[in-house]
C-alpha cells in the first residue's frame, strides 16, 4: 500500500482551491463549494486535509443545528505558502 504524504494530497485536484477559500476564511462545508462544487470530492479532500493536521474542524451551532465550520490550521498556511512559492516557480521558467 503506497504511504500518503502531504505533497500527494497536495498534488490533488482541489486540494489547493480549497486551501485557498480557507485562508480567506474559516467556512462550512456548503461555503467550500466554488472552490470544489463536487460534494464527494470535497469531502474527501477535506478528510485528507484533516488527517494532515491542515485544517482544523470544529462545530458550531447555527440555528439550532449542528454544523461543522473547517478552517486553516498554521500547518496549512505554511503548506500552502509553500504551494504558492512552487507554482510561482514554476511559472518563471
Amino acid at each position: 500500500m503506497k504511504k500518503r504524504t502531504v505533497l500527494n494530497v497536495l498534488a490533488k485536484k482541489y486540494t489547493y482551491n480549497i486551501l485557498k477559500a480557507l485562508k480567506e476564511r474559516p467556512r462550512r462545508f456548503k461555503d467550500i463549494s466554488q472552490a470544489c462544487a463536487n460534494e464527494k470530492m470535497r469531502s474527501e479532500r477535506l478528510k485528507e486535509l484533516e488527517k494532515f493536521n491542515l485544517i482544523k474542524v470544529r462545530v458550531e451551532r447555527i440555528k439550532g443545528r449542528a454544523v461543522s465550520i473547517y478552517e486553516i490550521s498554521e500547518k496549512g498556511l505554511k503548506t500552502l505558502k509553500l504551494a504558492e512559492d512552487i507554482k510561482r516557480l514554476h511559472k518563471e521558467l
